[in-house]
């Protein structure tokens, strides 16, 4: 069932993840990136929960007229993470979490500013 835990809840995990992206790239160039397990692991976890909760959440709620995310790529970085974890490109990863994850926000954020009008 698409939204067991929620869609509100499945949004707001999407943006805790995104906060938790922030702060652990905050200042880190690619390069302290790449040679830093932790945060490459860190990172890599957190874009797949966001792509996990994405698949999750209601597409008629998702799927905004006032965002342009692109959710069925974020979905599939998911499963690349998830099942081709030997694909992984790490500078793929950095880009996303300092670049791509900047429209993901502000475009989640007015998912959820939106919501209400959805659940009357």
């Amino acid at each position: 069932m698409k939204d067991e835990v929620g869609n509100k809840a499945r949004i707001n995990h999407i943006i805790e993840a995104i906060e938790n992206i922030e702060i652990i790239t905050d200042g880190i160039e690619l390069e302290d990136f790449l040679t830093n397990l932790e945060k490459k692991l860190a990172v890599e976890r957190l874009l797949e929960i966001i792509g996990e909760a994405s698949n999750h959440i209601s597409e008629y709620i998702l799927y905004n007229p006032e965002t342009a995310t692109p959710w069925r790529k974020i979905i599939a970085t998911r499963n690349l993470i998830a099942h081709e974890y030997f694909r992984i490109n790490y500078k793929i990863i950095y880009q996303i979490a300092r670049e791509e994850i900047i429209p993901l926000k502000k475009d989640i954020q007015t998912i959820l500013k939106d919501l209400d009008k959805y659940l009357k």
